[in-house]
Parts: C-alpha cells; structure tokens; sequence
C-alpha cells in the first residue's frame, strides 16, 4: 500500500515538482540577506530586491505599511499562480490559508473584546475579510463561534485567553488539515510544529510556577504525549532541570538543554529546527516533499524580508537585525 501511494503521489505532484526545480533558483540566497543588511539605507535595500522576483512588488515601497502590502501581494500570487494553478490537493491548499483566516480572527476579535485598534485585514485566507464582522456569517462554524465567544460574557478575557483560543483552534484545523490531504510530511510538521509551541508553553510555566490545570489549558493537543505528561513538573524543577526533563522526552530531536534556559534563544532554535524540516524535503526527488517545501521556503522568505525590510525602516541596528534572521536562513 505504501508503494501505491508514492507512486499516486508522484503522478500528483509531477507537474508542480517540474515547477519548482524551476523557481527554487529563485529563491534568495544568505548572500542577498547579508547584502539587505549591510545596506546602508531602506534605497539600497530596495536596490538590491530590484535584482529578484521581489522588485516589482516593492518597487513603490516606503513605509512599513507598504512592504507588509507588497509582502502580503507576492503571497498572493503564490497561492493564486501556484498552488491553484499546479492543481495540488484541496487539502493542501487550505493547509497553506487557513493562517491568514486566524489571523484576521485574532484581529478582529482584539478589535471586538478588548477594543484593540485593527490592522488591514488579510484577503490571503480562505474567508472574506468582511466576514469577520457582526455574528460572522460566511464563516466556518468553529470560527464564528469563536468570534462570538465573548459577546454576552460579563467578563472580558484576557488577551493571553484570547490568544490561546485562537491558536488552540488554528492548530486544531491545521493537523485537521494534514491529516485530510494524506501527506506525511504535512502531518509531521504539525506535530513538530505542535511541540515547539508546547516545549514554549511549558518553559514559561516553569518560569512563573503555574498550577497543573493552567498548564494543562495552554498545551495543544496532537503533539508528543509525553510532553504533554510534563503539566504537572512546572516549579518542581530550577531551569536546568526542567530543560534537561524537556529534553529526556525526544519529542523534538536536536534540541539541548541548554537551549531551553532562554526564550529568545529558544525561539532561535526552533526556528532553525524547522527550517532543517523544510530544507531535507526539498531534497526529496519526487512527491509531495519538494513542492510543499518550495511554498514553506518562500512563506519564511517572506518573514525574514519582512524583519528585515521593516527592520531597517524602524530603525534597529544591523546586529539586531542580524539575530533575529539567525535560525530563519
């Protein structure tokens, strides 16, 4: 049977892995980031964007507000012209919007509860972004649901509430996800995915001695069990205890301890992870792997542009710049 399902998936994905032998000579090189860093102003950075497929979308650039737009543009013809065009599962191509659905959730509901100011609203999803007003119709129902949760409550939540109910349920819908389109790799990028955010979880409720049943609130489900069994441990254990019981599970393979003592290492780290994940399917030479790698690789090229692109224009120094693409590259 597994013969019969890579053979299916080699005929599935032929065309869009010819595709993408293609266009992943396109994708930015270390060197094209080090020369966006070195630049001694947001012009030369756009300068040398000018020389990639990224120059037409930034060609007008000049505040934070157009490279998010420009960002969000190039995106969108990515799933437009590739993943429609290259006929992929519908599964797939859900898999890779339904972020931007949750997104415009978590701002509008910022916006609803807590009164927050919204930002533009993403047209990437799956859903209208006018569908995120009034009892949310046109929405899926565990979405409306959530964007009315609070509507009649007496009291507000928290925003930490907030967001851990939209992430619990973006989660949720992506492993829901993976698991409809039949592709391995999908499916084990969201567990992978799943235990970097509960290792994260788990790390900060050490720090701050949560009681077991908060801890318990904020883990995901689908990840590894026996993360999940570390609840009860946050302020048992100092730091290097609980890192070293973190690593004893080997629900995330290359992790060490060490890298556990500090968040923004960690979230380094984890970073780096999944992006050796991306980088060994895209070796694959057939299948499902390289072409769902391509769309991981430009969605994360899109992220380090847009730090260090927005970076520049806010005024942060090239070594901060430089440490937070670390991991990313």
């Amino acid at each position: 049977m597994a013969g019969l399902t890579s053979t299916r998936d080699d005929i599935r994905y032929g065309f869009a892995v010819g595709r993408v032998r293609v266009l992943q000579a396109r994708l930015l090189s270390r060197s094209v980031y080090e020369r966006l860093i070195d630049a001694p102003d947001f012009a030369e950075q756009l300068r040398v964007l000018s020389e990639t497929a990224f120059g037409r979308y930034l060609e007008h650039a000049a505040t934070a507000e157009d490279v998010e737009r420009a960002l969000d543009a190039s995106l969108g013809d990515l799933y437009g012209e590739f993943l429609l065009e290259a006929g992929l599962p519908e599964a797939v191509v859900r898999f890779f919007r339904l972020p931007y659905d949750y997104r415009n959730l978590r701002a509008a509901l910022k916006t609803r509860v807590l009164g927050v100011a919204s930002p533009e609203l993403s047209s990437l999803g799956i859903a209208e972004p006018s569908a995120f007003s009034g009892s949310g119709e046109g929405l899926p129902e565990e979405m409306a649901a959530i964007l009315t949760a609070w509507d009649e409550a007496e009291e507000q939540p928290q925003l930490a509430e907030l967001e851990s109910v939209v992430d619990h349920a973006l989660f949720e819908a992506l492993a829901g996800e993976a698991k409809r389109s039949r592709v391995a790799f999908l499916r084990d990028l969201m567990t992978l995915r799943i235990d970097l955010a509960n290792i994260r979880v788990l790390i900060r409720a050490n720090a701050k001695s949560l009681p077991p049943s908060a801890v318990r609130g904020a883990l995901i489900d689908g990840g590894t069990k026996r993360l999940l069994e570390l609840a009860a441990e946050p302020g048992r254990m100092d730091a290097e205890e609980f890192a070293e019981a973190i690593v004893a599970t080997r629900a995330v393979v290359g992790l060490e301890a060490r890298d556990l003592l500090d968040l923004d290492r960690y979230d380094l780290v984890a970073a780096a992870l999944e992006a050796g994940r991306m980088a060994s399917a895209r070796m694959a030479p057939s299948g499902a792997e390289p072409v769902l790698a391509y769309v991981l690789a430009r969605e994360a090229e899109v992220v380090a542009l847009r730090t260090v692109l927005v970076g520049r224009l806010v005024g942060l120094d090239r070594e901060t710049v430089r440490e937070r693409l670390r991991g990313m590259l």
